[in-house]
């Protein structure tokens, strides 16, 4: 079966997979970004490929596995041309051998905890080539050609490709080709498509708000409910037949037997910090970075780990938490139950429930309001949670009658009570399965993406449709009919404004290796 290629804006190190490809070149110099490709890389050199790699008898050089991390993904060193790119072409072998060495990597596994819950493995690329691989000034035929070889490789080797792309304007490009091309989607049913189009729109209206659930991070390998209260249980030490017993009951009463559980045997904090360390994964899947993609200033989440914000920063899109330190980021997320960095925050049994109310009164608020004025993703949630219900049930109150739906929720369950209870307020989109909700998620994100600020920008006029490439040399010739004596008006401070957005002077020098990110160092 032919596998789906995703784009999605973000960091390959920090990104949840079977395998990623980290572009160097064959010397493997020391200080090199190569360096910072992995943990620990620079002693994870194979010696019985380095010679093959280092003379280009092979394009690849997979790291060694670290044996206490089993579920990382396999780092795939993959060579640019040694004596620079005279055209993109010369990626082509080099990506085919990638290709088929990470699915062979991940069939041979076979039980890492990415493609253990995925349909299929999944596999990680960037813009090759482009950060110092000498092919920087054809950006966009390089994605052109990187998308083409996923697309391949998805069809031949039966594999989901991700192209994971750290610059804004590489993402946008990449958008409008995919939107363009028509065929991005084979996978969703004409219904589906419709449904992704109609959020699209209201994504390029800055109106469309992630609320995510933990539905989201199981993808990334955190836990769901069920594994959550049997690690937690595992932690403090619970007889199996005291778990069993446990989970017929309800499931915050199950969160608050195992917290009495830890007072019992433990300090108090110690359960708090359990919650934190089962649910703190440092990777994030393919949902966290499409939804940290959209437009609109607001998002929530119910969940406690820290994917959404990282898969914000690493897309050039920071938010600010809340509740949490002051900010200079437009931007926000409200984590409404809590965050592993504060333990003492998290909102798990009902005694943490009924206190909500008391102590965060102010934040339910900002839910409110945003129920009120925009419309809601519910992506990984499923309108369960009692909070919910006392927010939903306070905005009904409120608002006029035949007002427009508060939102829209992804769901993998036919259930006619739940629509019926909901179909007022809600509208549904079945998905038969997870990876079809990210399929969903990116056509969406795609359908939603409105910027053009590679449209004057170095690299990506030879990728430029005819309409735009004359768009973009008819705007490049009036910035340089106007003199400079000219330029210090407000009238021009206006216009160089609007250039900006589409790419004018943002040359950009190529980047030194980054540090790891956070959590992976």
């Amino acid at each position: 079966m032919t596998g789906h290629v995703f784009v999605v804006p973000g960091d390959i190190r920090r990104f949840a997979c079977d395998a990623y490809l980290h572009a160097t070149d064959r010397d493997l110099r020391a200080g090199g970004g190569w360096t910072t490709s992995a943990p620990d890389a620079p002693n994870r050199l194979d010696p019985h490929l380095l010679d093959a790699y280092k003379t280009e008898n092979r394009f690849t050089l997979p790291l060694l596995d670290r044996a206490e991390h089993p579920n990382e993904p396999a780092t795939i060193l993959t060579a640019v041309p040694y004596y620079g790119v005279t055209h993109p072409r010369e990626f082509v072998p080099r990506l085919q051998e990638f290709f088929r060495v990470g699915t062979d990597i991940a069939r041979r596994r076979g039980v890492t905890a990415v493609l253990s819950q995925r349909e299929r493995p999944l596999l990680a690329v960037p813009l090759f080539g482009t950060a110092g691989g000498g092919a920087d000034y054809v950006r966009g035929d390089v994605f052109r050609l990187v998308y083409e070889q996923s697309l391949e490789a998805a069809n031949e080797h039966g594999i989901d490709v991700a192209i994971v792309l750290s610059n804004p304007r590489d993402y946008a490009l990449a958008q409008m080709i995919r939107r363009e091309s028509g065929d991005a989607w084979p996978e969703l049913a004409p219904d589906e498509q419709a449904a992704a189009r109609r959020l699209g729109q209201l994504a390029t209206q800055a109106r469309l708000v992630p609320f995510m659930g933990a539905g989201i991070s199981i993808a990334s390998g955190a836990p769901s409910w069920d594994g959550l209260i049997t690690r937690l249980a595992d932690a403090v030490g619970l007889d199996p037949e005291v778990v069993a017993e446990l989970k017929k009951h309800d499931t915050l009463d199950q969160a608050a037997y195992v917290q009495i559980a830890f007072e019992r045997r433990a300090a108090d904090t110690a359960f708090g910090k359990a919650v934190a360390d089962a649910v703190n994964v440092q990777r994030y899947g393919i949902a966290p970075p499409l939804l940290a993609a959209l437009d609109a200033e607001q998002a929530i989440t119910l969940n406690y780990d820290r994917l959404f914000e990282w898969a914000a920063l690493d897309g050039k899109r920071p938010r600010r938490v809340i509740p949490g330190e002051p900010g200079e980021e437009v931007r926000w997320l409200l984590k409404l139950h809590g965050s592993v960095d504060k333990p003492e925050s998290i909102v798990l049994t009902r005694d943490d429930y009924l206190g909500f109310n008391s102590d965060r009164a102010a934040l339910s608020s900002l839910v409110k309001a945003t129920l009120m004025t925009r419309h809601l993703l519910f992506v990984g949630f499923g309108v369960r949670d009692p909070h919910f219900h006392e927010i939903v049930h306070d905005v009904r109150r409120a608002m006029p009658a035949g007002r427009q739906k508060l939102g829209t929720v992804l769901t993998f369950d036919e259930d006619p009570i739940k629509h019926g209870l909901w179909h007022n307020d809600l509208d549904f989109v079945q998905l038969s399965t997870a990876r079809m909700l990210e399929v969903f998620l990116d056509a969406v994100l795609a359908y939603g993406a409105t910027s053009h600020s590679y449209l004057l920008a170095h690299g990506y006029a030879s990728a430029l449709a005819e309409e735009d490439r004359t768009v973009s040399n008819a705007l490049k010739s009036m910035i340089a009919s106007v003199p400079e004596s000219a330029r210090s008006g407000t009238a021009w401070a206006a216009v160089s404004t609007m250039l900006d957005d589409l790419g004018w002077r943002t040359g950009e020098a190529v980047p030194s290796p980054r540090p790891l990110p956070e959590g992976l160092r």
